[in-house]
């Protein structure tokens, strides 16, 4: 019963923590982490203009990560 335990914590750690370490950590120092950081700078700059246009700057920045590997923050 302990092994049990001891077995399904690990388990559950993880399948918690795995998802976390796969995406793109923009607070990095590496090359791919400076790309993205640079993507949602310019995302957040874009939205601040009065009158923007919304899609085009979520477009620019879907392609901006695309560029930089991490697909999965334009989501």
């Amino acid at each position: 019963m302990k092994t049990y335990a001891i077995v399904a914590a690990v388990a559950l750690f993880a399948g918690i923590s795995t998802p976390v370490f796969a995406a793109c950590d923009v607070n990095n120092d590496d090359k791919q982490a400076v790309c993205a950081s640079k993507c949602n700078d310019a995302f957040i700059s874009g939205k601040m203009h009065y009158g923007a246009d919304i899609a085009k700057v979520t477009e620019e920045k879907k392609a901006c990560d695309e560029k930089c590997g991490c697909a999965e923050n334009s989501k």
